[in-house]
């Protein structure tokens, strides 16, 4: 792996888990339902649709490009193993409404989101 790559992978890291401490901290937690990591989830998951359908209508971007936006900045944006732990709390906590409420709202929004992304690429 060269020293371009490796950076674009750093850098990209670097800013994505900035935002997601930024965003996390500024939204409010509602009745415990982790509003913060759904945001997350559902900004990363746009950008990599749209990553993704840019790629795919034939927008050639290079490797760093690419590894900056999808590895460093969606991958350190996203925070699957949060959604995980929250979820496994509201569990423990017998909150399984709110359990359901967050896994249901993070699949249905993130996966619509990927889609939504893929298809203003074409745009």
């Amino acid at each position: 792996m060269n020293l371009r790559i490796i950076s674009a992978i750093m850098v990209g890291g670097a800013l994505g888990a900035l935002a997601r401490f930024y965003i996390s901290g500024i939204l409010p937690v509602y009745k415990e339902f982790p509003v913060g990591t759904l945001m997350v989830n559902s900004i990363a998951s746009l950008l990599l649709g749209y990553l993704y359908g840019l790629l795919f209508w034939g927008i050639g971007l290079s490797a760093e490009w690419r590894l900056f936006f999808g590895t460093g900045f969606c991958g350190a944006l996203s925070t699957f193993s949060t959604f995980s732990y929250e979820t496994f709390s509201l569990i423990r906590e017998r909150e399984y409404f709110l359990a359901i409420l967050n896994i249901s709202a993070n699949v249905i929004i993130t996966i619509g989101l990927i889609f939504l992304g893929f298809i203003l690429a074409r745009r």
